[in-house]
């Protein structure tokens, strides 16, 4: 079997396309990948997965201005496909690339390829290049929405324009995986229609990667979040007053890579936070058997953020954290299934303060049921989730 991935992102900055070469490489299915490569904050975490994945062939695209004659062509293609959208309806080519100027970088590459049984694309800009190389090499066609793309911009145009994308190309796909029930249920809405073949696949992760509970931490409570970025506009504004106040009653870790007006803005006065640089994945899972709270602090601040199921949310319930969220449509459909595992609260009616109060009185409680939080989720993990895309790729 062989199957080639296709995405607009970078292996660091895409967990989820990372766990499906696994995936297919645990199959004994040769690969082959073409992503594109960036000379930003993750770069040296890009760089060790693609050495782990040394195996597999991969078609690496720059995605800065070097080389610029592609780089030129790409944002003028972007540039003129956006204008014109806005006078006439546009073919579907032209309108994949004014969704993403590296729809046709990827193209280009597809004369690299001898050929495929499947292409699978991740992320809108590989949308309608998965097709074109589908009818290329004559095989079939998956595609992952892993968010919500149409929600992911305040721009009511761009909006349209990645919907109409979709609403042209998902239906031509084999089958449509999602990362989270209302994400599936907003793109049907758009699409008008359904499928067998849409389905939703959680990003839970490997069981591996979690340790098991050692011992209960003692004294101040020990709180984690982790992103990408640590920066304004990810939630962490609605509670770091309240961390700052609480004292030597809690400890606050940040994972990611620090915006430093951020630090300086918001945290460089804070005693009792913590800054950690970014880690690979499966170093970050490990660390959070330390903690005794993730905090999953979505803000609501486009559809698609409302929508989603973080990486973070999933990644703690599997550590057995006691998890504390924001009120999201998606978080709040999650957590009521595991009461014994959340709190969710309010973050636009002032209940953070009543969140930080109620953890800090309920500390020994929450560390006490650590260990049945962790058992609870064994069997919730990506081994397990997984099996659904088996399903169609050995069909």
């Amino acid at each position: 079997m062989r199957i080639l991935f296709i995405t607009t992102h970078n292996l660091a900055t895409n967990p989820r396309l990372v766990k499906e070469i696994e995936l297919a490489l645990q199959q004994g299915f040769k690969v082959e990948l073409i992503c594109f490569e960036f000379d930003n904050w993750s770069r040296e975490l890009n760089e060790q997965l693609k050495r782990k994945f040394e195996a597999i062939k991969m078609h690496i695209i720059p995605a800065g201005r070097k080389p610029w004659l592609p780089w030129l062509q790409s944002v003028i293609a972007e540039s003129g496909g956006r204008f014109a959208g806005k006078i006439f309806p546009l073919p579907l080519s032209a309108l994949s690339q004014a969704v993403s100027r590296r729809s046709s970088m990827i193209i280009k590459i597809l004369k690299n390829i001898d050929g495929a049984d499947w292409v699978i694309g991740h992320s809108p800009g590989a949308l309608y290049a998965t097709l074109v190389a589908a009818n290329k090499f004559n095989c079939k066609a998956g595609f992952d929405v892993e968010d919500y793309h149409p929600g992911e911009v305040n721009d009511a145009y761009l909006q349209n324009l990645s919907r109409q994308l979709m609403q042209q190309v998902l239906p031509q796909m084999n089958y449509v995986s999602f990362a989270a029930p209302l994400i599936k249920e907003a793109v049907e809405k758009d699409c008008g229609r359904t499928s067998r073949d849409w389905f939703t696949v959680l990003n839970y992760f490997p069981a591996g990667e979690f340790s098991k509970p050692v011992a209960e931490n003692e004294g101040k409570i020990k709180m984690v979040w982790f992103s990408q970025n640590i920066n304004a506009g990810r939630g962490l504004e609605l509670v770091l007053s309240l961390v700052k106040e609480a004292g030597d009653k809690m400890e606050l870790h940040l994972f990611g890579n620090l915006n430093n007006d951020f630090y300086n803005t918001y945290l460089k006065d804070i005693s009792n936070i913590v800054i950690h640089q970014p880690v690979v994945q499966q170093e970050l899972h490990r660390s959070l058997a330390q903690f005794d709270i993730g905090l999953a602090l979505e803000p609501a601040k486009d559809k698609n953020n409302e929508l989603a199921v973080s990486n973070k949310i999933l990644a703690y319930l599997q550590a057995g954290l006691f998890v504390v969220a924001t009120n999201t449509a998606a978080q709040e459909k999650l957590l009521k299934e595991f009461p014994e595992h959340s709190f969710c609260f309010d973050y636009k009616g002032g209940g953070a303060k009543n969140m930080f109060e109620k953890i800090i009185a309920e500390t020994g409680p929450i560390r006490s049921r650590r260990s049945n939080r962790h058992e609870a989720f064994e069997n919730r993990n990506w081994e397990k989730e997984s099996l659904e895309l088996l399903k169609r790729w050995d069909g």
